[in-house]
């Protein structure tokens, strides 16, 4: 999720109308091969429901695994991909640079958890407890270190929470770029005293007893949109019907475990290695899945980044325009305003 600098590219613009149906169907002629960027390690529900549901869309689906979502925006922009899976940040990021892309798919959210390690003097959820340690340790010489992949999704939730308490997060905390993976180790020698880690490695934290959570940084005043799907707008005008597809198909394979944390688990695990309790935590206690788009939440992000210093423009008046409905709509048979939303 750790973003990166973006070459500008300019692309035509417009997004036709999406045809084809949407009905399943196993064609006798050769299945298209679809290149799917996804986060390494990431969406293991999708990675096990995807392949077989696909069949029946006359698609093979090759996934690239890639190491952050600045990589597969930077892929799917090169013509390397023909979809990849996307933080609402980086469709923010496309907008400010220009390249023309389609949010065309939702996923879910809940990717941001905020751990302390063990022994570190704050209650959870505890605002008052934090805002006085932060204080405290500032006072000190040594500020409050929060472990983040610098320019993650997860460093500008967490530095939008901090600057919500009052305080400043470039100067009043120490933000550590530390990769997600490293942030158990971390947490465990005690070199950050907090992490705002993706939710299998903060479940990885809680299980072993290294760390609990301080707060889950989803919903309410955080938005809870923050993982979907995007093509080229130029695939979407040029090839309505493969996007229809690709998106028809990736609703079919949600719909298996939406809702359904037993699900979520039962699928997750044919792809993860890690340890059951870590998977059960991470579904339960944390993940949310759904194929809508809550365009208000990017839109938030956008606004956000703003007031951080991250950006210079705010594009939240744009983002409509790089949300495309048409495609969700015809493989939900919902119209695109409640697809708006979830």
């Amino acid at each position: 999720m750790a973003m990166g600098l973006l070459s500008r590219r300019t692309f035509c613009g417009g997004i036709g109308a999406a045809a084809g149906a949407s009905m399943r169907v196993r064609p006798a002629f050769a299945a298209d091969t679809v290149r799917h960027g996804i986060q390494l390690g990431g969406l293991g529900a999708l990675r096990t429901t995807l392949p077989e549901v696909a069949k029946n869309y006359n698609i093979v689906y090759d996934v690239k695994d890639f190491r952050d979502s600045t990589s597969v925006l930077l892929a799917l922009e090169q013509g390397e991909l023909d979809v990849g899976n996307s933080t609402i940040q980086h469709l923010i990021r496309a907008i400010n640079e220009g390249i023309e892309v389609a949010w065309v798919c939702g996923w879910g959210g809940g990717y941001n958890a905020l751990v302390a390690r063990k022994g570190l003097d704050v209650r959870p959820g505890n605002e008052e407890s934090l805002k006085a340690l932060i204080s405290s340790r500032k006072a000190a010489g040594n500020p409050l270190s929060i472990a983040a992949p610098t320019g993650s999704i997860n460093h500008e939730k967490t530095a939008v929470y901090v600057k919500s308490l009052g305080l400043d997060p470039d100067k009043d905390v120490r933000f550590a770029n530390v990769p997600y993976a490293n942030h158990p180790r971390a947490l465990e020698a005690a070199e950050v005293d907090m992490a705002v880690a993706i939710p299998i490695f903060a479940a990885i934290s809680i299980t072993k007893g290294d760390a609990f959570l301080y707060k889950h940084l989803f919903g309410g005043a955080f938005g809870k949109q923050e993982i979907g799907f995007i093509v080229m707008r130029k695939l979407a005008r040029e090839k309505p019907d493969l996007v229809q597809r690709i998106v028809s198909s990736h609703v079919e394979a949600m719909k298996l475990f939406i809702d359904n944390p037993d699900k979520q688990i039962e699928y997750e695990k044919k792809y993860s290695r890690l340890p059951d309790a870590v998977v059960a935590m991470q579904e339960r206690d944390f993940l949310k899945y759904n194929y809508r788009t809550d365009v208000d939440a990017i839109k938030l992000m956008a606004r956000e980044m703003v007031d951080l210093g991250w950006v210079k423009d705010d594009v939240s008046g744009k983002v409509d325009a790089y949300v495309d409905n048409s495609f969700l709509a015809k493989a939900t048979g919902l119209p695109p305003a409640e697809l708006s939303k979830w």
